[in-house]
């Protein structure tokens, strides 16, 4: 009735006889006494002991439990970093209790309270993110020009700057909402409205704005834009309304002072900045776009008109001016007519001259190609 056991270099046995607990086997070769025998193997590939008797060893085998693990157990509020061989290995939760063998590799541990310390170490924090949903914390990244708002079981705690940071989920349950405060642009498009002298219209607006303050953002609104989109809708509603297509289009530039006002007292309260209000674009009815294109025409036209005549007008003025001075010179005539004379000659290849130069100005002049 004698048994044999075998224990490798890896592994080591748990003796069980009679279903009390006697001996924990090393690597080497054992002869016992079969009756009432169990054996229970453990890999040392798996560092953690994985058994029924583990709490039991440690109460009332204090002694073997110290020889053969290194104990590890966490308050109702900790969490216990395992290093092996200087590498982070495992984190174990709170209220838990685990038995590591001391024959694996060199194993350290470090409890935090994180009631007390909420926030990971940035030392931790890449050793987490390679263990992933074991890690027992949410990790999050912060990208210039944002903001990260932390809260924990529903309440703020803190903000967030661009970097790396890191929050235990063992015992509350952190939320990380990230705000863009750079500028972004709000389009409201496609906007039907119906002016004072009932025509009806589509606009697009332009609204530049920023967050200033993350938290009050978060706290006041559950959507920023959405709830910009319809702040700028009405707003630019209610000023086209009471305005004729006229007035609208002449004060198209002068949007921004009309509505912007009271979209910023609006925004404000909710740590919004709000920027220029611009009307892109407005869209008219087909009939009512040929109608102002024939009144511009035609006012293009008038104002042609208006033009040609000034410039009649202006060389009749200087024509008669010319005459009087002529009627008042007779030398001055003489001299047009040679100016005229110049020009003549300019143009034929030869002149018959009779009389002299009076009959060439006073008689008639034979002129040959």
């Amino acid at each position: 009735m004698i048994r044999r056991i075998l224990v490798g270099d890896n592994e080591r046995v748990l003796l069980i006889r009679k279903r009390r607990f006697e001996t924990i086997l090393e690597p080497g070769r054992y002869w016992r006494f079969g009756l009432g025998l169990e054996t229970e193997p453990h890999s040392m590939r798996y560092p953690a002991l994985t058994s029924e008797w583990a709490d039991f060893l440690v109460v009332q085998r204090p002694e073997v439990a110290a020889r053969h693990f290194v104990v590890v157990e966490t308050g109702e509020s900790e969490v216990a970093v395992i290093t092996l061989d200087g590498k982070v290995a495992r984190i174990i939760g709170p209220a838990q209790r685990v038995l590591f063998w001391r024959a694996t590799a060199e194993i350290a541990f470090e409890r935090i309270d994180v009631t007390a310390e909420p926030e990971v170490p940035s030392r931790l924090l890449a050793p987490l993110a390679r263990l992933g949903a074991q890690s027992l914390a949410t990790l999050t990244l912060i990208e210039e020009g944002k903001r990260g708002l932390v809260y924990l079981d529903g309440r703020l705690v803190r903000e967030l700057g661009p970097g790396a940071y890191g929050f235990w989920s063992a015992v509350s349950t952190p939320r990380i909402e990230v705000a863009e405060l750079r500028r972004q642009t709000l389009e409201v498009s496609g906007q039907e409205i119906l002016t004072r002298d009932k025509v009806a219209i589509r606009v697009n607006v332009s609204a530049v704005f920023e967050v200033v303050n993350a938290a009050a953002t978060r706290a006041g609104v559950t959507d920023v834009k959405e709830h910009l989109y319809r702040t700028v809708q009405i707003a630019v509603r209610q000023y086209l309304g009471k305005r004729t297509l006229e007035e609208m289009l002449a004060e198209k530039t002068d949007l921004d002072a009309a509505v912007a006002a009271e979209v910023r007292r609006e925004m404000e309260p909710f740590g919004v900045r709000v920027g220029v209000i611009a009307l892109k674009d407005v869209v008219l009815p087909g009939d009512v776009r040929d109608i102002l294109n024939q009144v511009v025409t035609a006012e293009k036209q008038a104002q042609a008109n208006l033009i040609r005549r000034r410039e009649e007008v202006a060389a009749t003025r200087s024509l008669l001016n010319t005459a009087k001075l002529m009627e008042e010179n007779p030398l001055l005539v003489r001299l047009k007519e040679l100016e005229s004379l110049e020009k003549v000659a300019d143009k034929v290849e030869k002149i018959t001259v009779v009389g002299g130069l009076s009959a060439l100005l006073e008689r008639t002049v034979t002129i040959n190609n």
